[in-house]
């Protein structure tokens, strides 16, 4: 017979989170239900942080921090905290996530988005597990790629950084985590803060743009965005422009796997081409 983890402290949890949502009902703030889960706990005689902070390495190098919802009883049970129509995979991989940051013994996923509330138990499987190992398959190339080897290593690095961390971080960590393993694997590259703004020969400003060019040939921009739309492409195109070069990646690492799209900026030779083509 399986013994549950923590059950009698589970109990007592569960009948805090769910005191909480009949008190408040749903759809409020993520932050109204932490601090109302906390005065909850607190007034049970359970030991509980707001927003604990946990260092996030990579490859042993700090690349940044993740803040836990409610930590309880000092790592015996952590709460991430949603306000969703329902559960996705990308929640439940997110929470798995923060028990590899934090070694928490236990995660539990709360949704507040409900009429009824909805709270999972994930315990921390990994934490005596032993470790995966990282299998690189590589896609098919496409002829319209610049660079298919240097882009095939870039992509294996940024799917590393992926296995490795999980989803659910700020785009900071993985922007550093991204740069870590292009030294792991040999690739130099360049990380430009910002680009000068010149107009009819004058300087404007500067432009906070955060892209790494690997190799002097590729630009990538790492991020962790939940929606991709056309203007971020447009405004990626015109910084390849602004660089002088052809060949970018913009690299997602939101969801359960990292979405990496390439762009290819128009060139006069290029338009060219395609009108002899089309000829």
């Amino acid at each position: 017979m399986t013994t549950l983890l923590h059950a009698g402290l589970s109990y007592q949890v569960r009948g805090v989170l769910f005191h909480v949502h009949t008190a408040l009902g749903p759809l409020l703030k993520e932050a109204y239900y932490r601090d109302a889960v906390a005065l909850g706990l607190r007034k049970h005689g359970i030991t509980c942080d707001v927003e604990q902070g946990f260092e996030v390495l990579y490859e042993g190098e700090r690349v940044g921090l993740y803040y836990v919802d409610v930590w309880i009883e000092h790592g015996k049970i952590l709460l991430e905290l949603k306000v969703a129509p329902a559960f996705t995979p990308l929640h439940k991989a997110q929470a798995i996530s923060y028990l590899k940051v934090t070694n928490a013994d236990l995660a539990m996923l709360v949704n507040y988005g409900k009429k009824s509330l909805e709270a999972e138990r994930l315990p921390n499987f990994v934490k005596h597990a032993p470790s995966e190992d990282f299998v690189w398959r590589q896609p098919p190339v496409d002829p319209q790629w610049l660079y298919p080897e240097l882009v095939n290593t870039v992509q294996r690095a940024c799917y590393r950084v992926h296995f490795t961390l999980g989803t659910g971080f700020l785009t900071q960590i993985y922007r550093r985590a991204v740069m870590i393993e292009f030294r792991r694997q040999g690739l130099g590259y360049e990380y430009i803060k910002h680009l000068p703004v010149e107009y009819e020969g004058h300087m404007l400003g500067q432009q906070e743009v955060r892209l790494i060019v690997v190799a002097g040939k590729i630009v990538v921009a790492a991020f962790a965005r939940q929606h991709l739309d056309e203007s971020l492409r447009q405004e990626f195109t015109m910084r390849l422009r602004r660089l002088r070069l052809t060949f970018g990646m913009l690299v997602n690492f939101y969801g359960t796997a990292p979405n990496i799209e390439m762009v290819r900026r128009p060139t006069k030779e290029n338009k060219r081409k395609r009108r002899s083509t089309a000829d």
